[in-house]
């Protein structure tokens, strides 16, 4: 995604551009892997001699559920905020990387099925959310 610095108004710039999956660099065989391209919508402004970008990108991706370990299948939205320095650009600021390394760092960490997610029973392995087994199961809250 580029952007030319004379071209940006007093009212803004609004960009949008689709990034493929293979973006940021995570394939199927990763644990957690998208399935749709990432949607970005970028709002620049230049304030003096900087140039400010908020970044929305949307997706949607597969993995599992860090509790559970059931399949996941999960929207994804992931907004920022990029700044440049307007004076070491002579034309255009080209952002994919900085959107890339943005969106990485925006990745989810703890993936739940559901927020209530009641886990596998720690003796028999049983999945929780489906069916009740006969061990006591301490709750720990917090997770």
């Amino acid at each position: 995604m580029n952007v030319q610095i004379r071209r940006i108004g007093p009212e803004g710039l609004d960009l949008q551009e689709s990034f493929p999956v293979e973006f940021i660099e995570l394939t199927e065989k990763d644990v957690l892997h998208f399935v749709a391209p990432f949607d970005v919508k970028a709002n620049v402004i230049r304030a003096e001699d900087e140039v400010v970008v908020r970044i929305t990108a949307k997706s949607c991706f597969e993995s599992f559920c860090s509790r559970c370990l059931e399949e996941v299948k999960q929207d994804w939205r992931a907004e920022c905020t990029l700044t440049f320095d307007a004076k070491e650009y002579a034309e255009f600021i080209e952002m994919d990387e900085d959107i890339r390394q943005e969106l990485v760092l925006n990745l989810p960490i703890h993936i739940l099925c559901q927020a209530d997610c009641k886990g596998l029973c720690i003796d028999c392995g049983a999945n929780l959310n489906k069916k009740k087994c006969t061990h006591k199961h301490a709750v720990i809250s917090g997770q």
